[in-house]
């Protein structure tokens, strides 16, 4: 039996609004904010893209260098289909001769780049973003700051953008059912703990990042249990240290929802007001489109967009 070789692909979704300077409050919109940020990006200078460091003028952190590798206008559909490509830093992998035991770097050839999918839509006040999900490539908070790049730094639009994530599992009624915290299951990078806001940083992980600096793991992992198995919970039981710590995180999600990207698991289990057991999943609680697909036969990136077109449409229409 052939091997199935459809593998998951998936696509999160956001809201974009910009923040214009107040020069331009009320001349400009999201829609031409973005469009003129789109076509100035993928045309600026001499090799047709902007090139942006995100990690520019940190030195304890690897370059992170962003640029467009598309931009299709949909106009009729007031849409725009674009991907963005991120060069990979550190160790550079080889290429295997044909027929040869023997390594090619890569480096002869060019550089190494992962490059992810995302569409906006902007028939709407705000702009809906669409991105695909891609582990070694940029991120939502990638292209939110590559955006947020060109309308500041180099068109003079914008001051700021905001960002909303759309999720399934609503962290406003995580926050008010939440009664009391029994487990907590979190982990993340070292290397992700520099994309937390400050504050929450030094507030709960700053022992994650001294281990990180003493140790250099490849990850690192928060597991606290408050229940005892078996055992009913009680109002003089409640956790106020671990409800204050999530009711605080969560607010931090909520108005700033790329501080998620910084973790690779983030679950709390606790118990409503109710005395029902729930969980939240964080990452999972994303709203997403899941795709199986066969990524040998995406030949051409408008193909990737047909898959989800639909589920795109539908989205949009319910908001």
């Amino acid at each position: 039996m052939a091997k199935d070789k459809k593998e998951p692909v998936r696509f999160n979704l956001y809201s974009l609004n910009f923040k214009p300077y107040k020069e331009y409050s009320g001349a400009l919109t999201n829609t031409s904010i973005i469009k003129q940020v789109l076509n100035a990006a993928f045309n600026l200078g001499e090799k047709k893209s902007h090139l942006v460091d995100k990690h520019a003028g940190n030195e304890n952190k690897e370059a992170r260098e962003l640029f467009l590798t598309s931009v299709v206008f949909m106009h009729k559909e007031r849409r725009v289909r674009c991907s963005m490509a991120l060069l990979r830093a550190g160790r550079k992998p080889k290429l295997k001769k044909q027929n040869k035991f023997e390594l090619i770097p890569l480096s002869e050839l060019g550089e190494v780049a992962e490059e992810t999918h995302f569409y906006i839509d902007f028939s709407k006040d705000y702009c809906i973003v669409c991105v695909e999900y891609n582990y070694h490539g940029p991120r939502m908070s990638d292209v939110e700051f590559y955006i947020r790049n060109v309308a500041r730094d180099v068109l003079r639009l914008a001051r700021a953008t905001e960002i909303t994530m759309y999720m399934d599992n609503s962290i406003d009624k995580t926050l008010s059912s939440l009664r009391n915290v029994l487990n907590i299951d979190i982990k993340m990078q070292p290397k992700k703990l520099e994309q937390l806001d400050k504050e929450i940083q030094n507030k709960y992980f700053s022992g994650m990042g001294q281990i990180s600096k003493n140790l250099n793991p490849n990850f690192l992992k928060i597991e606290a249990m408050f229940q005892v198995p078996g055992k009913s919970v009680k109002s003089a039981e409640l956790h106020d240290e671990a409800n204050g710590m999530i009711r605080e995180l969560l607010s931090v999600f909520k108005e700033k929802p790329l501080n998620i990207d910084s973790f690779d698991n983030f679950v709390v289990k606790f118990e409503d007001k109710e005395g029902n057991e729930e969980v939240l999943n964080l990452l999972h609680g994303k709203k997403e489109f899941i795709k199986y697909v066969d990524l040998s036969t995406i030949t051409k990136k408008k193909h990737l967009y047909r898959l989800i077109e639909t589920d795109l449409n539908v989205f949009v229409d319910s908001i």
